[in-house]
């Protein structure tokens, strides 16, 4: 090969990389740019782009190089030790071409080091944690147990506990079971009552009475417009397969995909069951509200999830590449850097990205918290996917997918725990409870709600000094069924229907509620009395406001409490047709309420703040109910 051969070879080479360079922006002093996020002070993962051939680097290794000469421009004249000087120049060339911003990348990278690790204290004799243990610079080995790693999501448990609270067995040692026995024996003869009542003194049956005809119309159409609703949600897997086999990348699209094609979802099907198009009875547009609430949330911890894992992919590739290339000499950088101290910070960033998948890939009921002693850092990518330590990206599949939503939980992650197998006689006791709770719901409503109902509609019509006068005396007679009704919408729920689906599904973690009946203020009912829908809020709401906001603890709780009650208020507004926001100021007005139960006054007076809260759940349902018929 003639030096004017080569020259003009370099020339082409470096023209068609300037090229690609200029269409994809994200070099790799840009990837090194964003290893660390500093924000909240939690060692988060690199933003990649995930645009340089197999994930590893924008800039082309030898092998692309040499491809590249050979296969684009045909040439295979010349020695092989001619090519290779010259493809070594042209390398050398491209990777010095950005030393300011590789300088900052490094600085960054490097302030960010203390903001990974959490370093123990030394507690009391006989403690497993060690004190003023100096953390090495280098965090390669597993026998390095003093130092801590916190995950992005480790805010999340997921337990080995396979009963509620009602099906605990201590529920049946203990001194209330006769107060458990006492309710349903209670309820089992006001039910009677009633049905002898209706059988009597009614010219219908149960099965043609109001309620039920209402539940009957348009069944097997909201059973279908639910089905098509579902079948559209897999939109969130075929996303991620189409990262997987790199059509798109998460942090340029695919989250912005994801998050227009949520709204979308939500309003379509809005729209699909009102009146302005399939017009189906309010309780079939509030339980596909519902439902459609569920898929969205499920959709959406699915798809950022595992947009976050991977970043934290292309991080660990990105950093394994660059390592590579700096220990063979084959990277130029900048004075202020040397060799070694690159090296520790490309390590750290590597042991971070294991330590992330592994904890992610095994994590269930595990802290956030985890020892780096105890995960594989020596061996390499391919062997702990292959092992099944990383289970990531291989949990890409409809399988999976499909998996996750039969479970009874709206968060996503790699290992969820599951149940040897399915208790069929389980099964059958909740599928009997469902249905005898349905039958109860239907007879209270048709004996008790209805009439009710009925009288507050026709006071709509009356001058507001005697709708007000007439709105106490409905609101109060509206309480008894009303709190009845709530009692069994949530044994319905959370008690039999979650625990059918989770058997079935062989989900092992039953924490979908704690015992909110003996809550003492609003915050501790909050968190515990539907406990799917807190980890939802508390992951993606909550910590995603914290980290894509940068505010404060206190506002993303309001943030977080403003949301919930938006989405309420939606669902009255599906129920009623009208918007008031009478929900809203109502679940608003919980914010004092838990400022009150926080100070001086209220500490230590336990009784007082259940009765409180007992004030708030036999009143506030009724009150949201009668506002919204009568004014």
């Amino acid at each position: 090969m003639t030096l004017g051969k080569k020259s003009s070879l370099k020339t082409k080479v470096k023209s068609t990389l300037q090229k690609i360079s200029n269409a994809n922006p994200s070099s790799t002093e840009e990837q090194l740019l964003k290893v660390t996020d500093l924000s909240n002070t939690r060692r988060r993962s690199l933003v990649l782009n995930d645009d340089y051939g197999e994930h590893t680097n924008d800039n082309p290794s030898d092998e692309d190089i040499t491809k590249l000469v050979e296969d684009k421009y045909k040439v295979d004249s010349g020695s092989p030790d001619e090519k290779s000087k010259a493809i070594n120049e042209i390398t050398n060339e491209i990777d010095v071409a950005n030393q300011e911003t590789l300088l900052e990348t490094f600085n960054k990278m490097n302030q960010a080091n203390d903001t990974r690790l959490i370093k123990r204290k030394k507690s009391r004799k006989g403690s497993n944690h060690t004190k003023g243990t100096d953390v090495p610079d280098v965090p390669a080995s597993n026998k390095d147990k003093s130092k801590k790693y916190r995950s992005r999501f480790g805010d999340i448990d997921f337990n080995t506990v396979t009963e509620t609270i009602f099906d605990s067995p201590s529920l049946y040692d203990s001194d209330a079971f006769g107060v458990y026995v006492l309710f349903w024996l209670g309820t089992a003869f006001l039910m009677v009552n009633n049905l002898v009542h209706f059988y009597f003194e009614s010219d219908k049956i149960l099965f043609n009475s109001e309620i039920v005809l209402i539940l009957r119309k348009d069944l097997w159409k909201i059973a279908a417009t639910d089905l098509a609703m579902y079948l559209c949600m897999y939109f969130s897997y075929y996303l991620q397969y189409l990262h997987s086999k790199n059509v798109l990348t998460w942090d340029r699209s695919g989250w912005l995909i994801q998050s227009v094609y949520d709204f979308v979802f939500i309003f379509f099907w809005l729209y699909v069951a009102s009146d302005w198009c399939m017009s189906y009875t309010w309780v079939g547009k509030v339980f596909l509200l519902l439902h459609n609430l569920v898929l969205v949330m499920k959709m959406h911890s699915y798809a950022f999830y595992n947009g976050y894992l991977w970043r934290i992919l292309g991080e660990l590739k990105f950093s394994e590449s660059f390592l590579s290339r700096l220990e063979d000499g084959k990277v130029g950088l900048s004075d202020s850097y040397d060799v070694a101290t690159t090296k520790k910070i490309l390590l750290e960033s590597i042991s971070f990205c294991k330590f992330e998948l592994e904890y992610q890939s095994s994590a269930t009921s595990l802290s956030s918290e985890y020892d780096v002693g105890t995960l594989d850092f020596d061996k390499n990518l391919e062997t702990l996917q292959e092992a099944k330590v990383i289970k990531f990206p291989q949990n890409i599949s409809l399988f999976n997918f499909f998996e996750f939503t039969m479970y009874p939980t709206l968060v996503y992650t790699l290992n969820f725990p599951r149940t040897r197998r399915i208790r069929w006689k389980y099964v059958g006791q909740k599928v009997c409870g469902i249905f005898g709770i349905i039958f109860l719901m239907i007879l209270v409503a048709q004996s008790h709600m209805l009439p009710i109902v009925i009288r507050a509609r026709e006071c709509r019509s009356l001058p507001l000094a005697d709708k007000v006068r007439n709105y106490f005396l409905i609101l109060l007679d509206m309480i008894p069924p009303f709190l009845m009704e709530y009692i069994f919408t949530f044994f319905l729920i959370w008690e039999l229907i979650l625990n059918a689906i989770a058997e079935l599904s062989r989900l092992a973690d039953r924490d979908f509620y704690g015992a909110w009946w003996s809550c003492t203020d609003w915050s501790e009912y909050a968190r515990i009395w539907n406990r799917p829908v807190h980890k939802f809020l508390l992951r993606h709401v909550y910590h995603s406001t914290i980290s894509a906001l940068k505010v404060n603890k206190m506002q993303a709780i309001l943030f977080t409490f403003i949301f919930s009650s938006l989405v309420h208020e939606l669902v009255m507004f599906v129920i009623f047709g009208t918007l008031r926001g009478y929900l809203l100021l109502l679940q608003m007005s919980q914010l004092p309420l838990i400022m009150l139960s926080n100070t001086p006054f209220m500490r230590g007076k336990k009784t007082l703040g259940n009765v409180i809260c007992w004030f708030g759940f036999i009143s506030g349902p009724s009150m949201i109910c009668t506002l919204y018929l009568m004014f």
